[in-house]
């Protein structure tokens, strides 16, 4: 029985398919290198084949009339879904012969140089990658290679972060984070300028990631004009969560003039605990979660007139810092119920840099086109995770479907990247 696939021929003989069969029962793990084997041998007389043929193509050119064959060299190439294989690369007198189909110095092909790259990004470093190749690949991919092979995505990664934006978003969660960087041996922080979006079907996703201070107006007029030019439709959007920056909630009501503002409890209760006294603190902190999260506005506002009573004149500037932003801090209740929560405080910005840190954490250095990749990279990852369950479902009702998509997620991501 004879099979043709393209440019490799399989050959299938009955009585030796029984006694590989048998061999199978008998033990299989051997059985299955036996087969490995087989097929790396007839993949790499395949791909001599075609070396040859390309050599013969380029000697048949009218300016290598004087040109020879002297000889091939052997050397390890590892190819995705197969592995290692020894290869016989043909050389000319004038060495001037150079392959389209195994590139010299080429390790590995272009697809597994962009897994190795999504590992690398992913977490891993380039000596555990480095060691895990040989084990896997069957080559020792060098650390420069694993290093490079950023290059092979960086342009993907980084154009997500500028990618149209097609869906509505009715919400919009704005704060600053300092991105810490290493780079050869010392460790800065980059400011940048973070906004996730909730759309239509309330699924989130990270719309911007710009470089900037969060205390700079003029900056985040810059960001929302640019979310604007992608796409972002102005009428959609209904609130803007964010903190308490002078002039930007200003700034974002004249930007989306149908929208609310909403202050994040967290950075409101840091500010307001800051002001107590000492011994104060844990009650201020109870009471004023009474307040987060009351059950209504009213309720909201009953516990907030509960608080002052309980403060008295003891902690009155760590009061005032909650009473001068209640209005905006109880905005979430003009939206439906299972939606407070998400619309309470920027967090979810703060996951974005938990991500990031994770991800930098194994890498040596870090140059700005690689942190563009790697929050291109981060901002893909998450962007799969949010649109696998709404911010309004019930963890509990969806915990069972997280858990059957935590692999799809990670296979997800790598086609998202390639």
């Amino acid at each position: 029985m004879k099979i043709g696939m393209g440019i490799i021929k399989v050959e299938v003989n009955v009585p030796e398919a029984v006694r590989a069969l048998e061999e199978f029962r008998s033990n299989r793990k051997q059985a299955l290198e036996a087969v490995t084997t087989s097929v790396k041998e007839a993949l790499s007389t395949s791909l001599n084949q075609l070396l040859n043929a390309e050599m013969t193509l380029f000697l048949g050119k009218p300016d290598q009339q004087d040109n020879k064959r002297n000889g091939y060299y052997v050397r390890t190439y590892a190819l995705k879904g197969i592995g290692a294989i020894r290869i016989k690369m043909p050389i000319d007198r004038k060495r001037a012969f150079k392959s389209a189909v195994i590139p010299a110095h080429e390790q590995i092909e272009p697809r597994l140089k962009e897994d190795m790259a999504v590992l690398h990004l992913a977490g891993i470093s380039t000596r555990t990658l480095s060691m895990m190749s040989r084990r896997i690949l069957g080559v020792e991919v060098s650390h420069a290679t694993i290093s490079d092979s950023l290059t092979s995505i960086e342009d993907k990664a980084r154009s997500w972060l500028t990618r149209p934006l097609e869906r509505k978003y009715w919400a919009l969660f704005i704060d600053g984070t300092n991105f810490r960087i290493q780079r050869r041996g010392s460790v800065g922080k980059e400011p940048s300028l973070v906004v996730l979006g909730i759309d239509e079907s309330n699924r989130m996703s990270l719309l911007a990631v710009e470089p900037g201070t969060k205390d700079n107006v003029d900056a985040w007029r810059a960001v929302f004009s640019e979310l604007i030019r992608r796409g972002l439709r102005i009428e959609d959007v209904r609130i803007g969560v964010m903190d308490g920056l002078p002039g930007l909630e200003k700034l974002f009501q004249e930007t989306f003039p149908k929208s609310v503002t909403g202050r994040c409890w967290v950075h409101a209760l840091r500010n307001a605990i800051a002001k107590t006294p000492q011994r104060l603190r844990e009650t201020f902190k109870k009471a004023a979660l009474r307040v987060m999260y009351a059950p209504s506005e009213n309720a909201a506002r009953e516990a907030f007139d509960e608080l002052k009573k309980i403060m008295g004149s003891d902690a009155e500037r760590a009061v005032h810092c909650i009473g001068k932003d209640l209005d905006s801090l109880l905005v979430h209740y003009r939206f439906d119920n299972d939606l407070w929560r998400p619309l309470k405080t920027t967090n979810p910005i703060e996951r974005v840099n938990r991500e990031f840190k994770r991800r930098t954490k194994s890498m040596d250095s870090l140059g700005e086109r690689t942190l563009e990749t790697l929050l291109g990279f981060t901002a893909l990852r998450l962007e799969y995770n949010w649109q696998v369950t709404p911010v309004n479902a019930s963890r509990l009702n969806n915990l069972t479907h997280i858990k059957k998509n935590n692999l799809q997620a990670a296979m997800t991501h790598l086609e998202l990247v390639q």
